[in-house]
């Protein structure tokens, strides 16, 4: 049986995008190909990797990643993916995973054969457990799940037995893709990568979301710039998002007006981060 090393998973309400509100499910994995360290930062005037304030928490007592802290500049899940925290982040066998998913809903009103989605998210999920998928999926705790949503930053393609393993489900399966712009300090030729969403189009029946995360109208041309590449390329997407940059809720508030206004002047959908207003973005939540 294959492992999947996994930085969280926990019950709570889908803060973003497309099923915003629905309770969900959330399964976190470890490892991710991007950093997103222009998250708070000037533009064009990023501070070292090793300055971040994710690499200056003291872990004395740090058991879990839910001791952690909020960071309020860079990527606001680095505990997913830097080697700083990979001792915090174990492995697990698929069945051991599919127990405890189960085990966070179990009770007489919830499952996942009704009403729970599962989420699973990064990092970048798509990075490395594509295999290990499905086997989890195919364990006997999940084989009623109806819905699953994978939160990816779009510069990975799915693998052709994931998609087969779809193709032959009743699974409805949600892309929540968020490509990265040029403010994360990101490369744009790895972040914005076509053929990864014309593989999830190869899912039938599944649908690509795209959430563009924004500080304010200098990066509209961006967003345009993408969403010409994707229609160049023939990739089908059913919603536009624009969310405002921001890990905590003063962050928030200083920018969520502003974006949901260019949304009314562009046709886009907003999304706001519900789990900030709701949990303050603590882990786990």
């Amino acid at each position: 049986m294959s492992k999947i090393r996994y930085s969280e998973m926990f019950y709570s309400i889908q803060g973003e995008g497309k099923w915003i509100g629905t309770p969900t499910v959330f399964f976190r994995t470890f490892g991710c190909n991007l950093e997103c360290n222009g998250f708070g930062q000037k533009r064009g005037q990023l501070i070292p990797s090793t300055d971040m304030p994710h690499m200056q928490i003291n872990l004395d007592d740090v058991k879990s990643v839910e001791d952690l802290p909020v960071v309020d500049m860079g990527c606001d899940s680095s505990a997913s993916w830097s080697k700083r925290y990979k001792h915090l982040s174990p492995f697990a066998e698929t069945f051991d995973i599919a127990q405890s998913l189960d085990d966070l809903i179990s009770n007489d009103k919830l499952s996942f054969r009704d009403n729970v989605h599962l989420c699973i998210t990064g990092g970048e999920p798509l990075l490395g457990w594509q295999k290990s998928y499905i086997e989890l999926l195919q364990q006997e705790q999940l084989k009623g799940l109806k819905h699953i949503t994978f939160e990816t930053n779009g510069s990975k393609t799915v693998e052709y037995n994931l998609i087969k393993h779809f193709n032959d489900t009743d699974v409805e399966v949600t892309w929540m893709v968020s490509p990265k712009l040029s403010l994360t300090g990101e490369d744009q030729k790895v972040t914005i990568n076509p053929q990864a969403l014309k593989t999830m189009n190869e899912v039938v029946g599944s649908n690509i979301n795209l959430k563009f995360v924004i500080r304010d109208e200098e990066d509209i041309d961006e967003v345009y710039a993408a969403l010409n590449v994707y229609a160049e390329r023939g990739v089908v997407i059913e919603n536009v998002y624009l969310m405002n940059e921001g890990a905590i809720l003063e962050q928030q508030e200083l920018t969520h007006r502003a974006t949901a206004e260019l949304c009314m002047e562009h046709g886009w959908k907003y999304s706001p981060r519900l789990h900030i207003n709701l949990f303050g973005n603590a882990w786990s939540t």
